[in-house]
């Protein structure tokens, strides 16, 4: 009786651990739901605090590059990772692809280090061409950069749209696929019971009566837990073949979406750089608040 009530205890000590498991993370998200707006908030607070270190720090680089400029990249990378927080940046739009592709994580981190880099190439492109070659002021600047951000939202729309169809689709191939298995599996000879299933009275180490009693003994088990079990069924797909599924065209409307959108602290950055007569501080400085943009929206993503 004694190891019945262990067979039974370990049998279902998996789904305790798995409820467990999902009961602390449905807590924790819950938490951080709570605690989100607040944390938004103090992110802004903490921006305005970078924005005015780096417009000190782009001022003492001109007697000091080198000590100023080390603080002002690291300075860049902390304003990168909490200007991120806030909205934009293509944290939903890495977070639905990432929920509608789930085994695409790898290809997932590549196109948001891809998109934030786009981010700050395309702030540094607009601010430079606005700037050097049609001596435009700040506000045109930024007036520009919002003609960019009405863009990415109308690429973000369609590639929403792209979305939902494949997954519909995928829906309705899925669909078509398993009637056509039943259909099959209704038309195919069935087998007796007398053929595949015999009564055993042999003990095996789960000392369950009336699991021993009666298995199969003429097939093989399907409880396979290695890639060779040389019964011809693949057991797991290739993630490899999965993440190879997409086309670039694919990956290309997602990097546009959110890359097309520059970077509005990349071009305060160029901006001030650019007062103080050291634009290509400004450059390396938007780059490396693109790493810490990828770094926070890597993070949110998964």
């Amino acid at each position: 009786m004694k190891r019945n009530t262990d067979f039974q205890i370990s049998r279902h000590k998996p789904r305790l651990l798995a409820a467990m498991a999902l009961t602390l993370v449905a807590v924790a998200s819950y938490q951080l739901w709570l605690l989100w707006p607040s944390m938004v908030i103090s992110s802004i607070q903490w921006q305005r605090e970078v924005n005015a270190q780096l417009a000190d720090l782009l001022y003492d680089a001109k007697a000091d590059p080198f000590i100023a400029g080390g603080y002002l990249a690291g300075f860049s990378f902390l304003y990168g990772m909490l200007h991120s927080l806030g909205p934009g940046h293509g944290k939903v739009i890495v977070t639905t692809y990432l929920a509608t592709h789930p085994t695409k994580v790898k290809a997932s981190l590549i196109l948001t280090v891809v998109s934030a880099m786009c981010q700050a190439l395309v702030a540094i492109a607009l601010v430079s061409v606005l700037v050097w070659g049609f001596q435009a002021s700040m506000r045109v600047v930024n007036e520009r950069a919002m003609t960019f951000v009405s863009l990415s939202f109308a690429l973000v729309a369609v590639l929403g749209g792209l979305i939902c169809w494949k997954a519909i689709k995928q829906l309705v191939h899925a669909y078509r696929d398993s009637k056509q298995r039943g259909r099959k599996a209704l038309s195919s000879t069935p087998l007796t019971l007398k053929s595949e299933w015999k009564v055993s009275a042999v003990t095996t180490s789960t000392d369950d009566p009336i699991v021993n009693a009666v298995r199969p003994v003429s097939s093989p088990s399907c409880a396979h837990h290695h890639d060779g079990c040389g019964c011809g069924h693949q057991h797991v797909a290739d993630a490899a073949a999965i993440n190879r599924a997409s086309t670039w065209q694919e990956y290309a409307a997602i990097v546009a979406s959110i890359g097309i959108r520059p970077c509005t602290g990349a071009i305060m950055v160029l901006l001030f750089a650019n007062m103080v007569g050291l634009y290509w501080m400004g450059v390396v400085s938007a780059i490396v608040m693109a790493a810490g943009t990828a770094l926070t929206t890597s993070i949110i993503a998964l």
